[in-house]
């Protein structure tokens, strides 16, 4: 039944087909003579209609896998990077720390040396000096300070104004704790030119290591690691004391670093950095002496030189204690500026300067700190230890010492080694030392 209905249905079409083709002088002939060249042409015709739809889906399915791909890979992308911050995130920091203790100068008169002298049965024996502050300066990774004298064995040993110690000074300073000295300072030229090289040679011979002079260039810079952490040291000088004039400094040598040339500073400090140095110290010798407050030449070189890239100024030459500063560079860090710490050890004192301020100093305790996962690093804290330098006497002569003060007040362990008298001037320079430290500059 069904394939009589077909036929039919086909013949129909077969005639209109043909009546339209006799209508149309135009068209083409149509070539459909029979009922099977239609059912052929149809079957064609589905056939070739099922593929062009079988290749629009294919097509349409190499899209979406194409695109699935892309999305995988960037959501594989952005799950690695999140699992990655995850992780640091959940990473403890790793915190190194570098314990760093900065003194002022340290002198030796003529009354310290004979003093050495007696001691040591004729040789040299200035441990007495330090018998009270030897611990303090121990307890540090790093203690430094300014050797504002020189060690020249071929000239005689002597005080103000050409200072010369013997070699055992040095070797003192090591044995109760000081890793580095600094040698440029307005008297690193007082036995000449031999002197600045032999000092340099003692100070090696000590154990000791030096910066602001040198042999050769590549020692302009001191680099020290310490825990992870890598400091680097600079000492520059405004002069040195002329021969026949004191005040008037002399010509320029090639073996001290001087201030005079801020292009090769800010060069040095950078320098510093590209070596691997997480923080960069300057001790600058410069200012006026006796001056509580720094010049104005003081206070816009130190910013300058954090601005150029250090992190710690300690300044020294006025033999009193000038103020201490936080000073925020033009990159975002802080740095600290003390623009002097005064006398670590001298035999200038109120007696024989007619000025208390020669008899106390400042020494400065600074924690650093660097996280070795993000790489940040920081001052992490400051804390100032007043000194006070008394003299003893006794069958060796007078005997100078530093006293840190917090150890002869109330509650320290050497409270009952002084007398009332000695631990009234211990006060004064305990309070009169803070105060000038935490005095704001302009």
């Amino acid at each position: 039944m069904k394939k009589k209905y077909l036929l039919i249905f086909l013949s129909l079409i077969m005639a209109l087909g043909l009546g339209a083709c006799s209508n149309n002088k135009d068209s083409k002939e149509i070539t459909i003579k029979t009922v099977t060249d239609l059912i052929t042409r149809l079957d064609n015709y589905q056939k070739v209609k099922e593929e062009e739809k079988r290749l629009a889906e294919e097509e349409k399915k190499q899209k979406t896998s194409k695109k699935s791909i892309q999305e995988i890979e960037k959501e594989e992308i952005e799950a690695k990077a999140k699992k990655e911050l995850e992780e640091r995130a959940k990473k403890k920091p790793v915190i190194k720390k570098a314990k760093l203790k900065a003194f002022g100068d340290i002198m030796a008169h003529i009354a310290q040396i004979q003093y050495a002298h007696n001691k040591g049965g004729g040789e040299y024996d200035f441990s007495d000096q330090f018998t009270y502050i030897k611990d303090f300066v121990k307890n540090a990774d790093i203690s430094i300070g300014n050797f504002e004298t020189t060690s020249n064995p071929n000239l005689p040993y002597a005080g103000f104004p050409r200072f010369n110690v013997p070699e055992s000074y040095l070797k003192n300073l090591k044995d109760i704790g000081f890793d580095i000295v600094t040698t440029a300072n307005n008297h690193s030229m007082d036995t000449e030119l031999e002197g600045v090289m032999t000092t340099m040679d003692a100070v090696k011979k000590a154990g000791l290591d030096y910066v602001g002079s040198f042999k050769n260039k590549s020692e302009r810079i001191l680099l020290k690691e310490v825990n992870g952490i890598k400091i680097a040291f600079l000492a520059y000088t405004y002069g040195c004391n002329g021969r026949e004039n004191l005040i008037v400094p002399r010509e320029e040598v090639e073996n001290l670093c001087y201030l005079s040339n801020e292009e090769e500073i800010k060069k040095d400090i950078s320098m510093a950095k590209a070596q691997g140095a997480d923080f960069v110290v300057v001790y600058p010798h410069w200012g006026i002496e006796y001056q509580s407050m720094p010049n104005e030449a003081q206070t816009s070189l130190g910013r300058k030189m954090i601005d150029w890239g250090a992190d710690l100024v300690i300044g020294n030459h006025p033999h009193v204690v000038e103020p201490v500063e936080l000073y925020q560079a033009s990159d975002g860090r802080e740095g600290l500026i003390a623009y002097a710490l005064g006398n670590f050890i001298s035999y200038q004192n109120y007696e024989n300067n007619k000025d208390i301020r020669v008899e106390q100093s400042l020494a400065l305790e600074i924690d650093l700190e660097k996280d070795l996962n993000s790489g940040k690093k920081k001052i992490a804290d400051v804390t100032f230890h007043p000194i006070w330098v008394g003299s003893y006497y006794n069958e060796y002569g007078i005997d100078v010492k530093n006293h840190l003060t917090e150890d002869f007040l109330e509650g320290g362990k050497y409270f009952d080694l002084v007398n009332e008298s000695q631990r009234a001037r211990i006060k004064k320079a305990n309070d009169m030392t803070l105060k000038i430290a935490n005095t704001g500059v302009q």
